[in-house]
């Protein structure tokens, strides 16, 4: 006799009932090669130093407060640990007053959207860009608007006809969410005077930008530049970051530099009594140390040999008409495809080949992107990328003949 129970899925929220998908499951990147997702480098993690760093932190002054609820804030301690790095590597001016830890960087952005955002808010966006935070903003219930890029980063023509046309419907969007340092997905770095002039149009039009600059510290080649943060003078931008690429993405730790009365917004959106009040005692024990600076150098190491790696499989084995970029830093490689490949499919034959990779649809949202994909070098063992972009080659070679 079928059950006249009311399943419970009829009480899902509106929110709940329109997604759709699978979360990503970290387990399952073992097969094949993937250079689909920017994780880590699995031997780089410092096991030994964390390890090293936890016991100083439980056995230090205060140690009994690592295994306490936290500020919402973050803890003193690691805040101080981040005004000091923020001066001396990012020539930021900051006080504790202008940080917020977070549950990594993801979280930041969910905090400033719940700030911001109200149903039917403008939001800029760059395309391509991150598929996590244009997810936040939609779930917000934000209308999302797409400025171009170039090979140089945000179009900043593009971006004042954008708000040209928005202030003639009346519309003054909430802010523009960018990544002027190894873009991801496009792995290009915003020149120094693009960056000026894109401070001068936010500040001409009172526009706030969101600056996620997660890869900051891993640049292999060319100088440090400077960061939309630092080149404004009118308390617009919101700076983000993470120590998931520098230290470990398992400790969950991000943070937020704002002007203070942001900063005390976000403050105040938190409901969780801390965000890893644990993870932030280890890692100001890790910074203090002065591990985190030699671990960042050897980072920079070994993600510098693998984007050269792909570089150089990339050179031997794609087609003719297929581009990259070419990244001073960070994860990624943006690959524009021969025309007529379609990256949806193209993924199909590739992963029958035994490899994956992003499709570029994944990073615009509305459906462009079909003849561009996104590599990631970071998380893939170093010796599987040259056979890795071999087998990519050959299913794009596959995929050439059968749309012939």
């Amino acid at each position: 006799m079928a059950s006249t129970t009311p399943a419970i899925d009829d009480l899902f929220s509106a929110r709940a009932k329109a997604l759709e998908g699978a979360a990503l499951r970290v387990g399952a990147l073992d097969r094949g090669i993937s250079f689909a997702f920017g994780l880590p480098d699995p031997g780089s993690l410092p096991r030994e130093g964390v390890i090293d760093a936890t016991a100083r932190a439980l056995r230090g002054e205060g140690g009994m407060w690592a295994l306490q609820y936290g500020s919402a804030r973050g803890q003193t301690g690691l805040l101080d640990v981040l005004v000091e790095k923020l001066a001396r590597d990012q020539r930021i001016t900051a006080t504790p007053d202008n940080l917020i830890v977070t549950n990594g960087s993801f979280h930041a952005i969910e905090l400033i959207a719940q700030a911001f955002i109200d149903p039917g808010d403008t939001v800029l966006i760059e395309a391509p860009t991150w598929s996590g935070a244009v997810m936040i903003y939609q779930r917000a219930g934000a209308r999302t608007v797409a400025v171009p890029t170039d090979a140089a980063g945000l179009d900043l023509a593009a971006l004042e006809r954008t708000l040209a046309e928005l202030q003639a419907q009346g519309i003054r969007p909430k802010f523009l969410y960018t990544m002027p340092t190894f873009h991801n997905p496009l792995g290009v770095t915003m020149p120094v005077e693009r960056r000026r002039r894109l401070v001068a149009i936010a500040q001409a039009h009172g526009l706030p930008l969101v600056e996620d600059d997660a890869y900051f510290d891993l640049r292999f080649s060319g100088a440090h530049l400077p960061t939309l943060y630092s080149l404004d003078s009118a308390g617009l931008v919101i700076y983000l970051s993470t120590f998931s690429k520098i230290l470990a993405a398992g400790m969950r730790l991000g943070w937020a530099v704002a002007p203070a009365t942001v900063a005390g917004k976000l403050v105040l959106l938190k409901n969780d009594t801390g965000s890893n009040p644990f993870s932030q005692h280890v890692a100001e024990a890790f910074a203090r140390s002065g591990e985190l600076r030699a671990h960042i150098d050897a980072l920079i190491g070994i993600y510098r040999r693998k984007r050269d790696l792909m570089l150089a499989a990339l050179e031997e084995h794609m087609p003719e008409g297929t581009r990259w970029s070419r990244p001073e830093g960070g994860f990624f490689i943006w690959v524009t495809l021969p025309p007529g490949v379609d990256s949806r499919a193209l993924q199909r034959r590739a992963l029958a080949l035994g490899v994956d990779f992003l499709p570029g649809t994944a990073c615009y949202g509305d459906g462009r992107g079909a003849g561009e994909l996104r590599l990631a070098f970071s998380f893939v063992a170093a010796d599987d990328i040259r056979p890795g972009i071999e087998r990519l080659g050959r299913a794009i070679l596959d995929e050439l003949r059968a749309t012939a």
